[in-house]
């Protein structure tokens, strides 16, 4: 009977207290609380470091396009004749033989433009390398997550007059303040004109593309005075892109807020740049600040930004990669867009000497 009872009584000490199960379940939320945030970070960690590869196989790829051809490709080209341009490519396209995509270079047509066919299905074709995995804004198809070197801005077709110097918006720049905004020629811009001043600013331009030349505007490597570690050559934009509601552009597109980045031209007051009209601290600051624009729509800020905190990751023409931090001085900023600022010294835009312990 006794052995009966004490059978009995070991059988309902089978299970758990509700107390003791409540410590339990308090206990594993507790480790997971901790667990979590240690996994979500390393996951951001690596989608960072993938980011950063992906640049850098821009930057090589970069690299062999500039030393095959003897010089830097465009932002966009326009084709066409004079007045009747179209939209042809980007340098995204002229750099696919370099990113071990000949198959793609192989069946595009320069003949046409980039969102005509075969060229549109093409261009809608998943790159990885040339997005980063921290981008939330990724559709899936024709996606970018990196432009190129723009300056203070672009020149366009306005007032009736070609390679018109003009910021990110499209608005007219007095780069050399002297009031002559869209001058025909630069005889009648003064000895250093805007559009000289425009390339001292930035590395890659609008170009006209085709047996109608008009524009052609670049780099090669021996006019890169400031160093090719301290010019900007390919930096993170999360807001460049492919914008749903405008399903014609993609990766080829050779629209300027769409290739390239820029500084705001907020630098220059009323877009003057005449004496004691110029402040550079105002490069990374306002509403076009390094990742001010995250909440921008697709597409429409052309500035530096990304989803990983505290900064974008960018390359430079040396071919090296690194995370600039959103807190960057402002004069320092526009000097690393740069590659030849010694042609604006004596101007107001003239630029500081950046030391490597600044950026």
């Amino acid at each position: 009977m006794r052995n009966r009872d004490k059978a009995r009584s070991q059988s309902k000490r089978h299970g758990f207290t509700l107390l003791e199960l409540l410590v339990v379940i308090s206990i594993i939320a507790m480790l997971m609380s901790l667990i979590l945030p240690a996994i979500q970070n390393a996951r951001r960690a690596a989608r960072r470091t993938e980011c950063l590869n992906n640049l850098r196989n821009c930057s090589v790829a970069m690299a062999s396009y500039v030393e095959a051809q003897r010089r830097y490709p465009a932002a966009g080209y326009w084709a066409g004749i004079p007045g009747s341009r179209y939209p042809s490519h980007n340098w995204v396209v002229d750099l696919l033989p370099y990113l071990d995509r000949r198959d793609i270079a192989d069946r595009w047509d320069l003949s046409v433009a980039y969102d005509a066919a075969p060229n549109h299905a093409l261009g809608d074709l998943a790159i990885p390398v040339l997005t980063c995995p921290e981008d939330s804004s990724l559709q899936g198809t024709g996606d970018l997550s990196y432009a190129v070197n723009g300056g203070i801005g672009y020149t366009t077709f306005l007032h009736s007059v070609h390679d018109v110097p003009v910021d990110a918006f499209g608005n007219a720049i007095d780069l050399n303040g002297n009031g002559t905004l869209a001058a025909v020629d630069d005889a009648q811009d003064g000895p250093l004109s805007d559009r000289q001043m425009l390339k001292a600013l930035g590395l890659f331009f609008m170009e006209n593309y085709g047996e109608h030349k008009g524009v052609v505007r670049h780099y090669n490597t021996n006019f890169i005075r400031d160093g090719f570690s301290n010019t900007l050559m390919l930096i993170e934009n999360a807001r460049t892109g492919r914008n749903p509601a405008q399903p014609q552009e993609n990766w080829a597109t050779p629209f300027a807020h769409k290739t390239a980045v820029f500084f705001t031209s907020d630098v220059c007051t009323a877009n003057v740049c005449s004496s004691g009209n110029v402040d550079y601290t105002m490069a990374n600051s306002g509403p076009w600040e390094i990742n001010a624009g995250l909440s921008q729509e697709e597409g429409r800020s052309p500035f530096a930004s990304s989803e990983h905190s505290g900064g974008v990751n960018v390359a430079f023409a040396d071919g090296s990669v690194r995370f600039l931090s959103e807190d960057i001085d402002g004069p320092v900023y526009v000097a690393l867009f740069s590659p030849s600022s010694s042609i604006l010294d004596g101007t107001p835009l003239q630029q500081i000497i950046p030391s490597g312990n600044d950026f």
